[in-house]
């Protein structure tokens, strides 16, 4: 059972209460007073979670691949086979933040920071790796 510390809005004396109650009376001031839960965290949050979680593994995988695809070939144009990893690996990562930011923000939670900077660190990468396969640099 989760436990929750508060104070008393009368007598603000500290108290402990279960997670999931509604109203707590205190035992000093006998005051009873209603208690608003935090926000709860809903299936597309832990979704966006495990989506994140194995993109990231799909783009960690890669770098363990290129130092077997350099040493076994003894090639370097190896790697760009294996650039597809990297761009599924970060755009899996990107759903499962966007997933996660959604689902905060739709439960009127604002702090939604660190998916937002997992979200631009994955478009930077993805175009970053874009640019160094296609070779476009942006000069006409």
């Amino acid at each position: 059972m989760d436990v929750v510390f508060g104070t008393c809005p009368e007598c603000e004396t500290n108290l402990k209460c279960p997670q999931d109650a509604t109203s707590i009376r205190c035992p000093n001031c006998k005051h009873e007073f209603q208690v608003s839960n935090p926000i709860q965290r809903t299936q597309l949050y832990q979704k966006g979670k495990r989506i994140f979680v194995i993109g990231l593994l799909i783009l960690i995988s890669y770098f363990g691949l290129s130092a077997i695809a350099i040493f076994g070939s003894g090639d370097g144009l190896a790697i760009l086979y294996l650039m597809p990893i990297v761009l599924v690996g970060s755009t899996v990562s990107l759903f499962g933040l966007i997933y996660m930011a959604y689902d905060k923000f739709s439960n009127g939670d604002r702090m939604v920071v660190g998916e937002l900077a997992g979200i631009v660190f994955f478009v930077v990468f993805f175009v970053s790796v874009y640019q160094m396969l296609t070779g476009f640099n942006g000069i006409v």
